[in-house]
């Protein structure tokens, strides 16, 4: 298995979290309750596209693969464009407001 292309990769990897792709998950619940301080997931990468060129997929070079029926991809390099962790929910329409 070589890597998909970029289509096949969005349909199949559908727990990627960018300003372009909220899995459900993320909509779901927070991350981390700090003090009286409740904090949400926050998009990892600006696109489906920045997320796809940082990712290594099963039958990459540099991908370790647990066996071969190991079908999870492997993420580098995020760029946090809303930081790290946010106060509310992160939804898509926020990010053109």
């Amino acid at each position: 298995m070589g890597r998909p292309s970029f289509a096949q990769a969005c349909a199949r990897y559908i727990h990627r979290f960018t300003m372009e792709h909220v899995p459900a998950w993320a909509a779901r619940r927070p991350c981390d309750d700090v003090g009286d301080a409740t904090w949400y997931y926050a998009p990892q990468f600006l696109s489906d596209r920045e997320w796809y060129d940082n990712t290594v997929f099963p039958g990459e070079p540099g991908h370790s693969a647990i066996s071969k029926r190991d079908t999870s991809c492997y993420t580098t390099g995020q760029t946090w464009p809303l930081g790290q962790h946010l106060a509310a929910r992160y939804t898509k329409q926020r990010a053109t407001a």
